[in-house]
């Protein structure tokens, strides 16, 4: 994936589970035969984002399948673990993916406190207002 996995989302697959935590249930890093997505593990998660028309930047990686064609997304050129969205729902495939202010460490907090949505997230960078399917 090009960058190291951030330290918290390395120790949790190490010390904690192979997948299947959160909100929705983290993907698995290795194929465990116990799919949390419809992907059997973070490869081919990120292998399936691979669009050569609308491509992830370098280093953003699913995280965890949201359904409704949702996904949370960590960035791993952050040492944090920068959390983004993709909601294609929310306007369009071109602005489907925007960062939340937030760390991997904040929203799990916010999972384990019971206040992670079930739609578009509340600290979501907002659509463009010039996109046309808007």
């Amino acid at each position: 994936m090009g960058h190291p996995m951030p330290q918290l989302l390395r120790r949790l697959y190490c010390e904690v589970a192979n997948g299947g935590f959160g909100a929705w249930d983290v993907v698995s890093l290795t194929d465990t035969g116990d799919w949390f997505s419809d992907c059997a593990d973070i490869t081919e998660a990120f292998s399936n984002f691979a669009d050569p028309e609308n491509p992830l930047p370098s280093g953003i990686v699913p995280l965890m399948d949201r359904g409704c064609a949702m996904w949370a997304l960590i960035d791993f050129r952050t040492a944090d673990g920068q959390m983004w969205d993709w909601d294609p729902n929310l306007c369009c495939r071109a602005h489907a993916l925007a960062p939340l202010s937030q760390s991997l460490a904040e929203w799990l907090t916010d999972w384990l406190n019971g206040a992670m949505p079930d739609g578009p997230y509340p600290n979501r960078v907002q659509v463009a207002q010039d996109c046309p399917a808007r």
